[in-house]
């Protein structure tokens, strides 16, 4: 899996140095469940369709502070955590694109970063935690 963030449609990006082995993807509805009185049954539930809820991905990995063998991005440790942390406090939308070893693409979602924890292991890499949510590009329509 590979796994790349961007921000300005493409202008600034970051791959994942060390991607997470695996991720899910969450998408909640909103539908909603009624009790309904009368009827040949008497008493039962309805259950009626709603909107889609928002998105939402967790990343759990490391960003490695070393060029390990096994690590082919260029982009490596507290570099990683500083062009996120700046992402976050611009306040602006960025692009996560979920790829697989082959190239299938199986996320391209805009969004918002929602959570970004780090901190330093024994030896001296930087464990992480991103948790994103879908961004929905606001639009406005004429009324008639």
């Amino acid at each position: 899996m590979n796994v790349v963030l961007s921000m300005n449609n493409m202008a600034e990006v970051l791959t994942l140095p060390m991607p997470p082995s695996e991720f899910s993807l969450p998408i909640p509805g909103g539908n909603e469940e009624f009790d309904v009185i009368g009827g040949a049954s008497g008493v039962g539930k309805l259950n009626l369709p709603g909107l889609r809820g928002l998105k939402a991905v967790s990343l759990a990995s490391i960003f490695p502070v070393r060029k390990y063998s096994f690590v082919s991005a260029s982009i490596i440790g507290w570099r990683c955590v500083n062009i996120i942390n700046r992402w976050k406090s611009s306040r602006q939308p960025i692009r996560i694109i979920v790829t697989t070893k082959e190239g299938l693409e199986v996320l391209n979602m805009a969004c918002l970063i929602e959570n970004f924890t780090y901190g330093v292991d024994r030896a001296g890499d930087i464990p992480y935690t991103l948790e994103l949510k879908e961004f929905v590009i606001p639009s406005v329509r004429e009324v008639r």
